[in-house]
């Protein structure tokens, strides 16, 4: 099958807000590296769509988006049909579940699996 990737709107400014930080810390060739570096692994699913770290499953949550972690960031995506649909784009540090779920999804809700 022959895959294409879209990108989300949220996950482009994801990016944008990532490029900015590393750019103000680090400098814009540090900045500009990294980002390239996220975008090539991004590429990498029109080849390995499947690679999803299973990270959900560790709370025991069910839902279609898929994800794998790159350079501090987790990379969430959705397979629909011959397409790939990054969804966000998320530091590693960042509530994930919140983020992408909202205010429904409480502490309680949390698995206390390691």
């Amino acid at each position: 099958m022959s895959w294409s990737v879209r990108i989300s709107s949220e996950a482009m400014a994801d990016l944008e807000s990532i490029k900015a930080y590393l750019s103000a810390q680090f400098g814009t060739d540090v900045s500009e590296r990294f980002i390239r570096d996220i975008m090539k692994d991004i590429k990498k699913l029109k080849d390995y769509p499947n690679i999803d770290i299973k990270l959900f499953e560790r709370f025991d949550i069910v839902t279609d988006y898929k994800c794998f972690y790159t350079h501090k960031n987790y990379v969430f995506y959705r397979i629909e049909g011959d397409k790939i649909n990054i969804i966000r784009v998320l530091d590693h540090r960042r509530d994930f579940l919140f983020t992408l779920f909202g205010p429904s999804m409480k502490e309680d809700d949390y698995s206390d699996e390691e």
